[in-house]
This record gives structure tokens, C-alpha cells and sequence, in this order.
């Protein structure tokens, strides 16, 4: 049997259901700067390493993408950093981080 054809979603033509990106944000393996990051990549850098933020010796995969010297201060308070996922806790920073780029501060959404 045949599998069905799957092709690219049209591009949108309502003025009013565009998405315009107006900041970036970001947490990777590389850090949190976003000319460091493209930097990087365009060199081909990997971000791969042995894993040693936990032991990983009973694993049969030893290496991993970490991300190090992450810090929130600044973005998320003490209470909640320590209790938060550190995925939410990536998310969350580099999101602020895009809104700051874009020059989105909190009075952009204090009416709704």
C-alpha cells in the first residue's frame, strides 16, 4: 500500500495570522550568548561531551549535550529556582531573555 503524500503547509496570507520574530533567547550547550551560539555552530563546533554532571558508568551512553554554567539570577527568584525542573528553568530564562532582546518588558503585557 501506498504511504500518502505529505507536503509543506501554504504559506499564510492573512496579514493577521503572521508570527514576525521580534527577539531570540536561548540556554544551550554553547551558553546563552546568541551571537556566541551562531558563532559556534558555523564553525562546526559539537557541543558534545562526556557526560559529568551525575555518574554515568552503569550507562551504556556516556556522553551527552550539557548544559554548564547556567545562572537565573535575575530571571527566576531563589524560592522558585530551587524547586522548578531545570528545563522549565532553561525555558523560562530564555524566554525573559527573548523578551528582552525584543524590548518586551513586563508593562508590554500588564492590560491583558
Amino acid at each position: 500500500m501506498a504511504s500518502p503524500t505529505i507536503s509543506a503547509p501554504k504559506r499564510e496570507k492573512d496579514p493577521k495570522k503572521r508570527v514576525v520574530i521580534t527577539g531570540m533567547g536561548l540556554v544551550s550547550v554553547f551558553g546563552s550568548d546568541i551571537d556566541k551560539f551562531y558563532e559556534r555552530l558555523l564553525q562546526g563546533e559539537s557541543g558534545i561531551t562526556t557526560i559529568d554532571g551525575f555518574d554515568a558508568s552503569s550507562f551504556p551512553v556516556r556522553f551527552a549535550g550539557q548544559i554548564r554554567d547556567f545562572s537565573a539570577i535575575g530571571y527566576i527568584d531563589g524560592k522558585n529556582d530551587r524547586r522548578l525542573d531545570d528545563c522549565l528553568r532553561y525555558c523560562i530564562v530564555s524566554g525573559k531573555r527573548a523578551l528582552q532582546d525584543a524590548n518586551l518588558g513586563p508593562e508590554c503585557f500588564a492590560n491583558g
